[in-house]
């Protein structure tokens, strides 16, 4: 059996350059947090984290209810919230870059984007200017400040360019249209979409005709990225509108300029077959050394912050000569290339499974026996969820179901970012 190939592994801690980009933004972020109302301690504020987790991850009674305009929720979410999204912002960019989707960035659009800090992840990967779309006045001047305070404090060694500039737009967003002549190489919705139409019967349509709206701002070979919570209740309801999307783009009666192809994290285009299978979630999560101040309040707050995790879908614009994307040929018998979206599994036969994503639009499960000293020594017990991984030699154990053997070759493709 032969060894696993290594190809690309992004993520922040293997690219010192990305890492310290992102901690400069990041220290910015606190100050403008702590400005708020520094005789307030941490244990006051991890009460109102606590609270505001509830609210917008338990019972949502706080979602789309004006929170950022309490000078209590804005710290909150700046001391805490703002550096998990920008973060996961980060990670799921190094992962486009790392696949080769993320084209180069200059102007961003950020849909309901709070104090901005998907936009400043974007910065992290070269955008020049952003502009922001929210009904926070609040949040929005926020942006403003970090952007402000970065072209003052800026650290050459590290930004070949010290402007970042942030224009802000404060209304609602389902009232938003693009300015005429405006451009984007990327358009994001971080933690934004959810909140619209939310328990209206025809959510799905109108989050599909908001975005499908945008499209003709977007440049030819430029990313649309939704970023979701990991939750049942919103990563599944993405895993739909990506499918209405692509399936409204790529119709005949749809202009092929505006053309999607999905780049991330989705090895294909196809409909998901995540949806079919008993409506499981799809997101990805990453290990993250989180900064101090996030660890305890975190741990005040009795919440878990040893990984991030994130739904999240990339689509990309296909230029006018190109197909929105590459054809699929189907694999071979006993071959599999695609994406892990599992966690290891172990059956009762004592088999360790992967569940694969493949380019097919298909799933299959990738197990080995959790004796088998070859696959160890492979590093096959230590795939996780985001992998990308090709191999073929597999034996057939079913109609989707491969197992390790003997003549079997691995690689892997690219390795999920690591925080």
């Amino acid at each position: 059996m032969n060894n696993i190939d290594r190809e690309i592994e992004p993520g922040l801690q293997s690219d010192s350059m990305l890492l310290q980009k992102t901690r400069f933004w990041y220290d910015i972020s606190v100050d403008q947090g702590l400005g708020i109302d520094r005789r307030i301690n941490v244990h006051s504020i991890a009460g109102n984290l606590h609270t505001l987790q509830r609210g917008l991850t338990g019972d949502r009674t706080r979602i789309a209810s004006g929170y950022m305009d309490e000078p209590g929720s804005l710290q909150t979410y700046l001391l805490y919230y703002w550096a998990v999204s920008l973060y996961e912002s980060t990670l799921i960019l190094a992962e486009l870059d790392a696949r080769h989707q993320l084209p180069a960035l200059h102007s961003v659009l950020d849909i309901g984007s709070g104090p901005g800090p998907a936009s400043f992840a974007a910065n992290v990967f070269g955008a020049e200017k952003a502009l922001l779309v929210d009904k926070s006045e609040k949040a929005l001047a926020i942006a403003r400040n970090i952007a402000a305070e970065g072209r003052k404090n800026v650290d050459t060694h590290v930004f070949s360019k010290a402007n970042f500039e942030i224009i802000t737009q404060c209304m609602e967003l389902e009232e938003f249209r693009v300015p005429q002549g405006e451009a984007f190489d990327l358009i994001v919705a971080s933690h934004s979409l959810n909140e619209l139409w939310q328990g209206t019967p025809d959510w799905l349509e109108r989050r599909r005709d908001f975005l499908l709206r945008l499209l003709p701002a977007l440049r030819p070979g430029g990313v649309l990225l939704i970023i979701e919570p990991s939750a049942h209740y919103t990563s599944i309801p993405l895993l739909a509108l990506r499918d209405a999307l692509l399936s409204s783009t790529q119709s005949h009666t749809q202009a092929k300029e505006n053309a999607l192809g999905c780049v991330g994290p989705c090895p294909h285009s196809e409909c998901c077959p995540m949806l079919a299978y008993e409506g499981r979630p799809c997101f990805s999560e990453w290990t993250w050394d989180a900064p101090p101040l996030v660890a305890e309040l975190a741990r005040s707050a009795g919440l878990d912050r040893s990984l991030l995790k994130a739904a999240w879908v990339a689509f990309r614009k296909a230029p006018p000569e190109e197909p929105p994307t590459m054809p699929r040929t189907s694999a071979s018998p006993g071959t599999i290339r695609g994406r892990i979206v599992s966690e290891p599994m172990r059956n009762k036969a004592g088999r360790i499974r992967y569940i694969v994503c493949t380019e097919e639009g298909l799933l299959k499960t990738i197990s080995a026996s959790q004796d088998d000293a070859d696959a160890r020594l492979l590093g096959f017990f230590r795939l996780a969820r985001g992998d990308l991984i090709e191999a073929d030699g597999l034996e057939r154990r079913g109609e989707h179901h491969l197992g390790l053997a003997h003549e079997t070759h691995m690689r892997l493709v690219m390795r999920a970012p690591r925080g």
